[in-house]
């Protein structure tokens, strides 16, 4: 409990000072206090490459959301060329065998059987591969939030990518008030 409050304590204050900066996504840095959960300070020194134990924390039901969030925050995103999310998605597609009606379709049957944790990661992490274009990273983020829209992490990674959508269009005020309305949400669970 007390890692979660700490991530959002922290995420918040880096969120709404982040909105100021050039890039939110890479200028939010919130996994410095997790540094002493092993698997957070690994990806901290991993230079961008996730290992397998990475993408199996993360696809793990079980683990926190924050941890695993603190873990993609912590690889960064300054990754040349690596794609962290096409790799979690093979990953999740070949462990769950997440199937779709439509043949070869295997992004609507992610989209429609993965997990919130698996959304939002997967969100994350591609939002993370490409700054520069977020727009189905913020797709997938909505469709975390369409499952879990009480949950506190996954607003805020959904408000941190759209923030980077529209810090191309300098609307700093408008991304504020989305933090501070999270912030002030009573109903959103830790």
């Amino acid at each position: 409990k007390f890692m979660k409050k700490t991530f959002l304590i922290l995420l918040t204050i880096f969120s709404l000072n982040s909105v100021f900066a050039d890039s939110p996504l890479t200028s939010t840095e919130f996994y410095q206090p997790y540094l002493d959960i092993s698997i957070v300070k690994e990806a901290s020194s991993s230079k961008g490459v996730m290992s397998n134990a990475m993408f199996d924390y993360i696809d793990d039901d079980s683990n926190p959301l924050d941890v695993k969030l603190a873990i993609i925050n912590a690889i960064g995103w300054e990754h040349k060329g690596l794609k962290n999310s096409k790799i979690f998605f093979m990953y999740v597609m070949k462990k769950k065998n997440y199937q779709s009606e439509y043949a070869n379709s295997d992004y609507m049957a992610f989209q429609w059987n993965a997990t919130s944790d698996e959304l939002i990661c997967y969100a994350y992490m591609k939002a993370m591969d490409n700054y520069f274009d977020v727009l189905e990273a913020f797709d997938i983020a909505g469709e975390a939030l369409r499952k879990s829209p009480d949950s506190f992490a996954v607003n805020m990674i959904y408000n941190l990518i759209k923030a980077q959508g529209i810090s191309a269009f300098n609307e700093y005020c408008y991304s504020s008030k989305m933090f501070l309305m999270l912030k002030d949400n009573s109903k959103l669970k830790l």
